[in-house]
């Protein structure tokens, strides 16, 4: 059976309308809170994040990123009941020694899963790493995939937050990098610039393991923490940002026009902005899924969902 991420027709609309047309009706409401020893940070007011969902048969399944009392990152796997609710299921992925485990994105091929993610050994020199299941829940790791270049490429510090899909021939990745960090960092042994920014990236692989990256980026704008999906041949990305989800559009996935926000930060809610965003349609329409933190403090994230009307597809730009 050939599987991939779900992407309707509806994320066309998205593509060919321009950001003031997305209404929001209402205010986002929290689906996911950190809880327990692997989700609720050392602040123990919960963080959690970075969802990504795909249908498998007739589940939903949503992995997503959890900060553990402990300080370190691993994925969860939440599953949504017949009431419509998200369920954790616990933590699914958390290979041993690895500081940093988060930001999945997973894709089914022939009844295979195959998990991206962001990986760091220890500190944030983030690569993008790589593990296999057969039935979404047990995982086995292996390894880093893309790895930073020597300097002075543009994503020499670090790549992480992977964005992946599968078209039929091939898989294609999304990631962010960056060469440096902005002067101010915590981390003292990173580089650090005042012109640091981030890059979103590219690859392509035919098994999913061997990747073939483009050299120079293909979107800017301190882009980063992004979600790309596609359907009849256009492509939307969402960004991260303070603000709250920015987008981009592309006939072609690699060259991007910036759309500017499609859905603001809610003062209420999200005063601190969206992070890692995720676009996802059924018949219920579209909803938007994004990390927020309702408290003062920016590293208090639940996972939120926004609805989003239904978008004409009639009134090109």
């Amino acid at each position: 059976m050939l599987s991939f991420k779900l992407y309707t027709g509806s994320l066309l609309a998205v593509a060919l309308i321009t950001a003031s047309d997305v209404v929001v009706a209402a205010d986002p409401v929290s689906v996911l809170r950190g809880a327990g020893a692997s989700a609720e940070a050392p602040h123990g007011n919960g963080n959690v994040y970075a969802a990504d969902i795909v249908r498998y048969g007739d589940a939903l399944l949503m992995y997503y990123g959890g900060q553990g009392r402990d300080g370190h990152d691993r994925i969860h796997l939440a599953t949504l009941t017949e009431r419509r609710i998200w369920k954790p299921r616990g933590v699914v992925f958390a290979p041993k020694g690895i500081n940093h485990v988060n930001d999945p994105s997973v894709v089914i091929l022939n009844d295979k899963f195959y998990m991206y993610y962001t990986r760091a050994n220890k500190g944030v020199s983030d690569c993008i790493g790589l593990a296999v299941s057969a039935d979404g829940r047990h995982w086995t790791d292996q390894g880093p995939v893309l790895l930073p270049r020597k300097k002075p490429a543009w994503d020499s510090f670090l790549v992480g937050r992977p964005s992946v899909i599968h078209d039929g021939s091939q898989f294609r990745i999304w990631f962010d990098g960056r060469a440096d960090l902005p002067t101010g960092a915590p981390d003292p042994k990173a580089p650090k610039s005042p012109t640091s920014q981030r890059y979103v990236g590219y690859a392509e692989s035919k098994d999913g393991i061997s990747w073939k990256r483009h050299d120079d980026y293909v979107y800017s704008n301190d882009a980063g923490g992004i979600h790309v999906s596609v359907v009849n041949g256009h492509y939307v990305m969402l960004i991260e940002s303070r603000d709250g989800t920015k987008w981009a559009s592309s006939t072609d996935g690699l060259s991007w026009r910036d759309n500017g926000v499609l859905v603001p930060k809610n003062q209420r809610t999200s005063p601190h902005g969206h992070v890692t965003p995720f676009l996802f349609s059924d018949a219920d329409g579209q909803m938007l899924y994004f990390g927020a933190a309702r408290s003062k403090h920016w590293n208090q994230n639940s996972i939120m969902r926004v609805s989003i009307p239904a978008l004409s597809t009639t009134r090109e730009r």
